[in-house]
């Protein structure tokens, strides 16, 4: 009884075993079939290929010359898609929304004339920005029926023709305009791999007529600055003698032993934290030496970003330890003595961290908007908004329509940075 018992008990393990590997084979099949539908890649031997693609389906294209082209859809896409033997190691990523299925043509060239085009649209066109195009990669594309939404992504690396430390935007031109016509252009960067994704939308692109897309080199226009420098230096002399010239030295003993009061605010530092600081040690040398130095000179001496010298200017100015002063058009620093007349100056930027720490960041990403802010620093829109207000009214920021997003940059003609 025990025997049979035994060998009943047997078949039982070994049919269960033999169920959890086949489920095992089937899971392992559908999972890695999954990844494949995913990720499928097809080695293209020449510069041409016609395929057609699936809904949902993602593929890849690797051409001659180190060129990729990888799209995705929700609908059925007829796609032909040629390379121009000239372009090599160029990465580009569409994804289409539509509601119909659509037959897609694209081809790719170095310029604008190689399509035949033989004069020249002008350049995009954005004030304090110029654009350059160096990319010398034009894709053209064409469909059947209109698009109701297509993004299209590049990798921000210099395996594909670009730069890393350069800043892009996307630009579209069709035959009935003038000109290049500037998309909106945001950088997503991968968290795990840390790569930077330059990606941009475009809706609404109409049947049966062709579109040129390429990327731009964006630029802050500098303006020359030499009759201001010499403005100011002569405005620094001229009223250098009111100022009592203190070493540095000396100048840090009357601060750690005056008795003023001083309202902190959003600021947590003590006083020789203040002092101790390697770039604000920069700013508080220039001001001792040439009091009445302006912002855009600081700028140039110290080397900080824009939205960097600004926040260490506020520390500074709400520590007391330097003042502003408005002479003409221009906004110049000095020592904070408090019998000085000349630094009695009233402080405009008594501003939280969140508020210069938005003013950095329109100055690294110039035209976002408060959305992309709200998601940086995940806090309510509203409080986004409360903040770009103050910058607003003191001058700072500036907002451009366009479309339904109204985009900020920073305001380069204001008081503060010095430039009327």
């Amino acid at each position: 009884m025990i025997l049979v018992l035994n060998n009943r008990l047997g078949k039982r393990k070994w049919y269960f075993y033999g169920v959890i590997l086949l489920l095992s084979i089937f899971f392992l099949e559908s999972s890695l079939f999954l990844i494949n539908v995913n990720a499928t890649r097809k080695k293209i031997n020449g510069t041409s290929t016609q395929d057609d693609i699936k809904p949902k389906e993602r593929v890849s294209y690797d051409f001659m010359n180190n060129n990729t082209f990888e799209i995705l859809s929700d609908i059925y896409i007829n796609l032909y898609i040629e390379y121009d033997n000239s372009i090599s190691f160029c990465q580009t990523y569409f994804m289409i929304n539509n509601s119909a299925p659509i037959s897609l043509n694209i081809s790719t060239k170095s310029n604008l004339q190689n399509f035949g085009i033989t004069q020249n649209p002008r350049q995009p066109q954005k004030s304090n920005y110029q654009f350059q195009f160096g990319y010398n990669y034009i894709i053209r594309i064409r469909t059947n029926t209109s698009i109701s939404n297509l993004t299209i992504s590049y990798r921000k690396n210099p395996l594909y023709n670009l730069n890393p430390d350069t800043e892009y935007s996307l630009a579209i031109y069709e035959p009935s305009q003038d000109s290049w016509q500037l998309v909106d252009t945001i950088e997503i960067i991968n968290e795990s791999s840390s790569e930077t994704t330059i990606e941009s939308t475009l809706s609404n692109l109409q049947q049966d007529t062709d579109y040129y897309i390429t990327l731009f080199e964006v630029g802050i226009i500098q303006p020359d600055w030499t009759w201001l420098i010499i403005t100011v230096v002569v405005i620094a002399v001229a009223i250098a003698s009111l100022v009592v010239l203190i070493s540095k030295k000396d100048y840090f003993q009357y601060l750690r032993t005056r008795t003023i009061p001083i309202e902190k605010g959003a600021h947590r530092l003590t006083l020789d934290e203040v002092l101790e600081n390697e770039n604000r040690n920069k700013i508080i040398d220039l001001i001792l030496t040439e009091p009445g130095i302006h912002f855009n000179e600081l700028l140039r001496r110290t080397g900080l970003a824009a939205g960097n010298l600004v926040w260490h200017l506020d520390i500074l100015q709400t520590y007391k330890i330097i003042g502003k002063k408005r002479i003409g058009n221009f906004i110049a620093y000095f020592p904070y003595y408090q019998k000085n007349p000349i630094s009695n100056v009233d402080l405009k930027l008594k501003k939280s961290k969140l508020t210069l720490e938005i003013l950095e960041m329109i100055e690294e990403r110039p035209g976002i908007w408060n959305n992309l802010i709200t998601k940086k620093f995940k806090v309510d829109h509203k409080t986004i908004q409360y903040h770009l207000n103050k910058l607003d009214e003191l001058g700072l920021i500036k907002l451009e329509k366009e479309g339904r997003k109204k985009k900020i940059y920073l305001n380069l003609d204001s008081e503060y940075f010095n430039q009327k």
